[in-house]
């Protein structure tokens, strides 16, 4: 997976904050944290002192207090109500330098990148200059700039680098042709360290392999592995997470249709059955297949979640099953950075059947697992025997709060890989598939996958109404998802 850069560039806007925001441009240093542009990285807090100059221009300096003057103004400022105004007091063309008075990170904690930002103008003829960090380590002085050519109306200059760490960091912005009586002036100057891990839509920061830190993925399954395009558009909306199923035979459809998924920005969750049977996966047999599976998956750009035989619950000797998955975790795990290893169960069984099939029973061991998916239905509504049910499923205290505290305990995600309603239930009780989706955000759950589809169907769980689709839209078009 290649990493996410980002390079230096230059914003011009015609008036201060409203405008500039309407434009795109990031403004720093408005409050404790720099605003994330859509689509990237997290910022850290804020490393520069008063780069907003909303009352002065305390912690800066000039280079040469004889030449250059630094003062505050009000009669303009790119956003609030300050700015800070150098003026080139020699008769003589030369520097005027905006520096930090004390460098504005003293030693920098671990190699990282940072983000840098400043907003210029000037009163006069255009005026060249650049937004500077001298990094300074052991005596060393390597320095990461970007130009500007100031005008009349604010620009926003933009500088990303990485610095090593253990050095300081020195923070000028500066121009070194200013005639004389030249004036430059600066305002939102910022600082922050980039976190690049990408972002929800919401804001969250996923890993690597999709786990998001706050906020539930909300998506499906469609049909037989049908394309969701049709039904995205009958719900407004893109799916957060879409599941699909395959066999040992279907390695390439199945890497294809993440393919897709990612591109659209859907977290592919992918269901395989084996080629091999448990006992001789977890003896090795099915090594090849899962490392040439994994490799294909891994060079997908975007996280993939994976699981191995779903919902094994009474097909054959569940210890082998086990076994199996603590075989495959460590070369799914050991063989990408992109694709989390996830075991899929009815949750039903875990909590109400036999005891051989109990969460901890079931589980491979700590540190192997990335997500657990449970597929658990609301049962109002379905008619077995003849009878039909009801009563509706409380979903928070039959399920979901035993869920938390077992991924607490163990430290794995949890989410629904499965769930759904029936057409009367959504007659009879249409809040519960929101009510549902709130309920797993309380109980820290991370995605709701809905069932769409007919095959193997218990209950009527394919959305066909008009009514079911509403109340799927309504719960999508509120959630995150990948940028």
């Amino acid at each position: 997976m290649s990493p996410i850069t980002r390079s230096p560039r230059l914003r011009t806007v015609g008036a201060p904050l409203t405008a500039a925001l309407a434009a795109g441009a990031l403004v720093a240093g408005l409050g404790a944290l720099a605003a994330a542009p859509a689509g990237a990285t997290t910022f850290g807090p804020e490393l520069v002192v008063n780069g907003t100059f909303e009352s002065g221009v305390t912690g800066w300096r000039t280079n040469n207090a004889t030449e250059q003057k630094l003062a505050w103004t009000t009669a303009t400022a790119y956003a609030g109500k300050g700015a800070a105004v150098l003026t080139r007091a020699a008769k003589t063309t030369g520097s005027i330098v905006l520096n930090d008075q004390t460098n504005s990170v003293t030693s920098v904690p671990a190699d990282g990148q940072y983000h840098a930002t400043a907003a210029v103008r000037t009163s006069g003829a255009a005026l060249t200059g650049q937004l500077r960090i001298r990094e300074v380590l052991g005596g060393a002085v390597t320095t990461h700039a970007t130009s500007f050519s100031a005008t009349s109306a604010w620009q926003v200059v933009e500088l990303d680098f990485t610095a090593k760490a253990g050095a300081s960091l020195d923070l000028n912005v500066f121009s070194l042709t200013a005639p004389a009586n030249a004036t430059l002036t600066v305002d939102a100057v910022s600082l922050t360290h980039v976190d690049p891990r990408p972002t929800l839509t919401n804001g969250s920061l996923y890993s690597e392999r999709g786990i998001p830190e706050d906020g539930v993925l909300f998506g499906a399954a469609v049909g037989g592995n049908t394309d969701p395009a049709a039904f995205e558009q009958q719900v407004h909306g893109t799916l957060g997470v879409r599941r699909t199923y395959w066999n040992g035979t279907t390695v390439a459809k199945a890497v294809e249709t993440a393919r897709g998924d990612l591109a659209v920005g859907r977290v592919p969750w992918l269901s395989f059955k084996l080629p091999y049977s448990w006992s001789e996966m977890a003896a090795g047999k099915g090594d090849a297949w899962t490392r040439d599976l994994v490799a294909q998956l891994d060079a997908l750009e975007g996280p993939v979640w994976l699981a191995f035989h779903h919902e094994p619950e009474g097909d054959g000797d569940i210890t082998q099953w086990v076994a199996m998955q603590r075989h495959l975790a460590p070369l799914v795990r050991g063989g990408s950075d992109n694709v989390a290893m996830t075991v899929v169960l009815t949750g039903w069984h875990q909590l109400y059947g036999a005891a051989q099939y109990s969460l901890e029973n079931l589980w491979p061991g700590d540190g192997l697992i990335d997500l657990i998916g449970y597929d658990v239905y609301n049962q109002y509504g379905v008619v077995k025997n003849g009878v039909m049910s009801t009563k509706t499923t409380d979903m928070a205290k039959s399920y979901f709060q035993q869920f938390q505290a077992f991924s607490l305990k163990h430290g794995v995600a949890w989410g629904l890989g499965e769930t759904g309603f029936t057409d009367r239930a959504a007659q009879d009780d249409p809040q519960w598939l929101a009510r549902t989706y709130q309920q797993m955000e309380t109980y820290g759950g991370v995605a709701m996958a809905y069932f769409n589809t007919s095959l193997n169907s218990a209950g009527s769980w394919v959305i066909t109404t008009q009514q079911k689709a509403d109340l799927f839209a309504a719960v999508l078009n509120t959630t995150p998802k990948l940028r």
